[in-house]
């Protein structure tokens, strides 16, 4: 009998299963695919069997860590598959199996049963907990210490000891495709998590306002989401230039609405990557209230930029939830080393925006500034983008040697509402035109508002062989140091 048993990992369908018959089929056929692609991409072998309600994937045990995050699966067990002619073989070997598992334990069988047979699942669980008790300390049906579980589904029974809880959700790829704008921080991968898990194919665009050390940062967050949750397509992230942008803003905007106006434009670049990739909307991870550009006067404000519908996971979420997802999902320590940009540029940003004086703003822009940055959209394929740990440590320095010369990135607004004695304020856009003043044989820390810029501005003079750092968590971090030295 012993020859008959084979491992396998039982997988558990949730909403799936009270999808029509047409859907259903169509659902579970892609969640086999996509089963099949998580397999291969870790690295696993593994035979996968369609029956009704149930999908059988034949692989080792290591396998539930991947098959947990592949969503449309609700639950996972590793169970032992035998064909049976009658009720005593399940009995002898769930007897084999359990005997030791329930000594010095209370313990319940729990049975289920599909088909036609001469006995019931009651029968079953009656007929087994006889043959195991002498084995145990007792039978506790309310809190057993022990569970033996038992499906039996024509001539076939599954004996296992543990129920693996997953994600459930939809089939990556069954709700149509969408963009997902990503600053690469906390919120707007979560946001992109949940429309995974709701079924979409999610590609993701990134409006880069400061260089390459941000845009290889931004990847590795999403090619981290993608690799642990996004099987079953091939992703695509996209990156637009939006710096020359940022600068024809600041010349020309008011500054309490650049950060919708600013919102507008990304808004309109997703809404461009989407018509060409046939995507049907646009998702965001924002949060109603959360910071100046998320109030609903603004919301609706950059909204009406576009015609596709706009997406918001999150919108009723608070920070601490957030954050609580991004740990669990995996995707935590990877968001936590991407620092914000566009907060550098906000200047007493306004809460409420009436749309009619946005569009007067937008009306100074030159058009041909934005079809610059449409037309440098790059195409990045997430799936075969092979990512390096970045050292931040050799760029990032928390104390200000004196013997550096400290330079200021932030607006000439800001820098005169506080700095750091004695620093000198160059704004972000213009230092490769100070490049030539400064002189490399200085030493130079950089300083912004969160360390966004002045990281990317260390890593770039670095490559050019000047001696730089950047202040670590920026001038925010700064005050707040000052704060407490002086309280």
């Amino acid at each position: 009998m012993e020859n008959k048993l084979r491992d396998v990992l039982i997988v558990r369908l949730g909403e799936v299963t009270i999808k029509g018959k047409k859907s259903r089929d169509r659902f579970e056929k892609k969640l086999i695919e996509n089963i099949k692609e998580a397999l291969r991409l870790s690295g696993l072998q593994g035979e996968v069997k369609r029956e009704y309600g149930r999908i059988y994937v034949y692989s080792p045990r290591e396998a539930i860590k991947v098959l947990r995050r592949v969503f449309g699966i609700t639950s996972i067990s590793s169970a032992v598959e035998f064909e049976f002619e009658t009720l005593g073989e399940i009995v002898e070997v769930a007897y084999q199996l359990f005997c030791d598992k329930v000594k010095g334990k209370t313990f319940a069988v729990k049975a289920r049963r599909t088909g036609t047979h001469s006995f019931t699942s009651m029968d079953i669980a009656r007929e087994v907990g006889g043959r195991l008790y002498p084995c145990s300390r007792g039978v506790d049906l309310e809190n057993p210490e022990f569970t033996v579980y038992i499906e039996v589904r024509g001539n076939k029974a599954y004996l296992f000891q543990d129920v693996v809880k997953a994600y459930g959700g939809l089939p990556v790829g069954v709700e149509g495709r969408v963009v997902a704008l990503v600053s690469g921080g906390f919120d707007s991968i979560v946001a992109a998590w949940y429309m995974l898990k709701r079924g979409a194919e999610v590609h993701f665009v990134f409006c880069n306002m400061a260089g390459e050390l941000t845009e290889r940062l931004v990847a590795s967050v999403v090619k981290t989401l993608v690799d642990n949750w996004g099987y079953g397509y091939s992703p695509k992230l996209y990156v637009a230039d939006f710096r020359p942008l940022v600068k024809e803003l600041r010349k020309k905007v008011d500054p309490g609405l650049l950060g919708v106006v600013l919102k507008r434009y990304m808004y309109r670049t997703a809404e461009h990557v989407a018509r060409n990739i046939n995507a049907l909307g646009i998702v965001t991870g924002e949060s109603l209230g959360q910071v100046s550009s998320q109030t609903l006067e603004n919301l609706y404000s950059s909204s009406t930029a576009v015609s596709l519908p706009v997406y918001r996971p999150l919108i009723g979420m608070d920070k601490e939830e957030i954050i609580a997802r991004a740990r669990e999902i995996g995707t935590y320590e990877a968001s936590a080393r991407v620092k914000e940009v566009c907060g550098v540029y906000s200047v007493h940003p306004r809460t409420r925006s009436r749309l009619e004086e946005v569009l007067r703003e937008e009306e100074k822009i030159d058009k041909t500034v934005f079809e610059g940055v449409v037309s440098s959209l790059r195409e990045i394929d997430l799936r075969t983008l092979g990512i390096q740990a970045e050292s931040l440590d050799e760029v990032e320095i928390s104390t200000i040697d004196p013997d550096s010369i400290v330079i200021d990135l932030r607006p000439p607004e800001k820098y005169r509402e506080g700095h750091v004695p004695g620093s000198i304020n160059i704004d972000f856009a213009e230092l490769p035109e100070a490049l030539e003043r400064l002189d490399p044989n200085k030493k130079y820390i950089f300083i912004c508002d969160e360390g966004g810029l002045s990281r990317e501005a260390a890593y770039t003079l670095r490559k050019l062989g000047y001696k730089a750092w950047s202040f670590r968590g920026g001038y925010r971090a700064l005050s707040r140091k000052l704060d407490g030295l002086s309280s």
